[in-house]
């Protein structure tokens, strides 16, 4: 099964938004907020290696 092209790109723009919201709240030492963004970070991580992983 291939993932259309805008879903790949709507969760690679996720990630990035995550890891950015991750960055702040560390910077500004919210740590249940980095700690949820990261998790999230990661949950989309896994959604992206699933959406592109190959001889599925």
């Amino acid at each position: 099964m291939n993932a259309p092209a805008w879903r790949i790109w709507l969760v690679v723009a996720l990630m990035c938004g995550w890891g950015i919201l991750t960055i702040r709240f560390v910077q500004k030492g919210n740590v249940p907020f980095a700690l949820l963004c990261a998790l999230l970070l990661i949950s989309n991580g896994v959604t992206l290696w699933r959406l592109t992983k190959r001889g599925k």
